[in-house]
């Protein structure tokens, strides 16, 4: 319910409810799924797509039509192309990313899936990775999808990151609140 909280608060959020509504309705959400995290990663990379549909001095109908022909080319199913296209003609083609990670965390809560990032300075061991799945699946009776990174700035210990939670037992972040608590004096 948190993840449900968390992408109501933002304007993105009623795009991405509608196109999971009408998904729902024609049961091919997880087909459109896969096709949002293809246009997220698009929109994530440095091809100048987002800033281009972040830019506000350029016309809805100009991104509207590049819009249209990226999504021709990729073959995005239509209600996701008219989700998007009545975003940008509304003036919110700046929040296309948030659109897109909102609509892949309402499929997560619908397939009971929960994502966890875990930062770690050295990297894990595979059965110690899968300790820490399964506890955190048995905390909350849902499948969870692990993500793992090395970070060697963290010094030692790990960042947990669940929802929008997030457990701090790393080095550096000891020492930056010793250091911020000596500032205090």
């Amino acid at each position: 319910m948190q993840e449900i909280n968390e992408i109501n608060s933002k304007p993105s959020a009623r795009y991405a409810l509608a196109l999971f509504s009408l998904c729902q309705e024609d049961k091919n959400i997880t087909e459109v799924e896969k096709h949002v995290v293809k246009l997220l990663e698009v929109l994530k990379s440095d091809n100048g797509l987002n800033a281009f549909l972040r830019n506000p001095t350029v016309s809805s109908r100009d991104q509207e039509n590049v819009f249209g022909n990226i999504s021709s080319k990729i073959k995005l199913p239509q209600h996701l192309h008219n989700a998007i296209c009545l975003m940008i003609r509304k003036g919110r083609g700046y929040d296309l990313v948030n659109f897109c990670e909102d609509f892949v965390k309402l499929c997560l809560v619908n397939k009971n899936e929960l994502t966890v990032h875990i930062k770690t300075a050295k990297k894990m061991s595979s059965g110690k990775t899968e300790e820490i799945k399964k506890s955190i699946e048995k905390i909350t009776n849902r499948t969870v999808r692990l993500r793992a990174e090395n970070d060697p700035s963290i010094i030692a210990g790990l960042e947990l990151k669940v929802g929008s939670f997030l457990f701090n037992s790393s080095i550096n972040s000891k020492l930056e609140n010793m250091k911020n608590i000596l500032k205090r004096g």
